[in-house]
């Protein structure tokens, strides 16, 4: 019987494979450990008075913990805490969310400190119903603005757990917990989207309303003078009209520096007379209307789809400014000579893919939202410069070659991202069209999608194949409208409705 050792030396060589194999080694995120020992702490030393920390300092900590302990679950939950960004649609990009839990961590604590400063000014008295809960107005307002910021249920989330935590440590009855949670809880749903000043009024005057009727109810159940209930009420108006205050200043503080893309950035961009739309206008206006366009189909599609429409629209508007750095080497600005006539296919395929790095850089410049650097950085993602490419190669695709004629991307990874990159496409493939029938130009647009599809520019921006149905449909309503028909005159004199006198 003749014996093999193969197996033996294979299994010696898994063994010896295996032993020679390190471990790989668990890092520990310290940073992450200090900051939540830090805030850990600061929700100790906030939800309660400075005078009974000392003797409350075991129940403290473990109501902070306890704080913690629901708050990291849900927020990671929610995507706020995960590397993939947030789940969750809110004016914080995928690529910041860092920022999101910054923001969070600072308006909490600072919500806090204010209902600590608030009380000690009026010396515990402010936080019952006898003076409206207007120590809670910093709480109230950190809520309204975590919704804003961030989303109305994280907010929900963040304010229940705060004023829980906060009602515990200091053992305020349960109507104080009850009215004011209740008042947050409105004024959260209320103030998200704010699109327009009046729905800050309204959301004001509703907080006021509720905290008045609240703080009457408690204090006439509790059999108070009517005089003196009267004067509670009172005290929760003024508690509404100064959260809704202190969460107006919170909101001009915080939007620019972090350069969020909240609804009323987005509504000061869309303003024609931004000073880069307007320059725009001046050195590329071929570019300026073709933005335009891009910028209303991209509105409707985002409208079909249930995205962000405002923030499609002024993504459509600002895509193309990185071509402010060369105008005259894109069409749609050209007057005269080709630019391109007179160098290869090679450099101006990289003088063509240049718009989108410049296009960052100039948005960042003028210090423009985080989202839409991530549009302006994703409108091609990475895909071919046609035209250059099949004029270097001629009849024969070469794969190495094209290599070099796309765009350095990413591809779009959210919906607007991929909205603004199918709207670019279509509103750029259909000015080269003559007389279509609405039925041909469907099938035009269906081609155009259907090739950024094929190419594998839309695998990560979660757009479904019926988003993309909804999409091809909002962009035919446009284009039809667009290209309306007029009447022709019979002659080429051009004929006044009024004749001059």
């Amino acid at each position: 019987m003749r014996l093999s050792w193969a197996p033996l030396r294979r299994g010696r060589g898994r063994l010896a494979h295996r032993a020679t194999t390190k471990k790989p080694t668990v890092r520990v995120p310290w940073g992450s450990v200090v900051a939540g020992a830090l805030i850990w702490l600061a929700l100790a030393l906030l939800n309660g008075s400075l005078r009974t920390l000392i003797p409350q300092i075991g129940e403290r900590l473990l109501i902070a913990g306890g704080q913690l302990a629901v708050l990291i679950p849900m927020l990671y939950y929610g995507g706020l805490l995960r590397p993939t960004g947030l789940a969750l649609r809110s004016p914080i990009p995928h690529s910041a969310r860092e920022v999101g839990i910054i923001l969070l961590v600072l308006i909490g604590l600072f919500g806090l400190l204010g209902v600590r400063l608030a009380s000690t000014i009026a010396n515990g008295s402010a936080l019952s119903a006898e003076h409206g809960f207007l120590s809670f107005a910093p709480l109230l307002a950190s809520g309204m603005l975590v919704s804003l910021l961030i989303h109305p249920l994280v907010a929900l989330l963040t304010f229940t757990v705060l004023l829980t935590g906060s009602a515990l440590a200091q053992g305020l009855p349960i109507q104080t917990l009850g009215g004011v949670g209740l008042s947050g809880w409105i004024a959260i749903y209320a103030v998200a989207p704010l699109r327009r000043r009046a729905q800050l009024f309204l959301t004001g005057a509703l907080l006021s309303t509720v905290l008045a009727l609240t703080a009457i109810s408690i204090q006439a159940g509790s059999g108070v003078a009517w005089l003196d209930t009267l004067q509670s009420g009172l005290w929760g108006v003024v508690g509404g009209v100064f959260a809704t205050a202190l969460f107006w200043l919170g909101l001009t503080l915080l939007e620019r520096p972090f350069r969020l893309a909240t609804p009323m950035v987005l509504m000061e961009l869309a303003s024609l007379e931004h000073p880069l739309l307007r320059e725009l206008r001046d050195k590329a206006p071929g570019t300026y209307f073709h933005s335009q366009m891009v910028g209303q189909l991209a509105e409707e599609a985002a409208l079909a789809v249930g995205a962000d429409s405002l923030l499609a629209r002024v993504a459509g508007y600002y895509h193309d400014i990185g071509k402010l750095t060369k105008p005259d080497f894109y069409i749609e600005n050209q007057t005269g000579i080709n630019a391109h006539e007179r160098i290869n296919p090679a450099l101006s395929a990289r003088i063509i893919a240049s718009h989108v790095r410049d296009g960052v850089e100039l948005a960042r410049q003028h210090r423009l939202p985080t989202a839409l650097c991530d549009i302006i950085a994703q409108h091609h993602g990475t895909s071919l410069i046609t035209y250059f490419y099949h004029q270097a190669v001629g009849s024969l695709p070469d794969p190495v070659l094209e290599q070099h004629f796309r765009y350095e991307g990413p591809k779009p990874q959210t919906r607007e991202a991929a909205i603004i990159m199918l709207a670019d496409t279509v509103e750029a493939s259909t000015r080269v069209l003559g007389e279509m029938t609405p039925h041909r130009l469907a099938n035009f647009i269906h081609d155009m999608v259907e090739m950024r599809r094929h190419d594998g520019q839309l695998d990560e921006c979660g757009l479904t194949f019926c988003d993309l149905k909804r999409i091809e449909e909002a962009f035919l309503k446009v284009l039809v409208a667009a290209r309306h028909k007029r009447i022709e005159y019979p002659n080429s004199e051009e004929v006044y409705a009024v004749r001059p006198s």
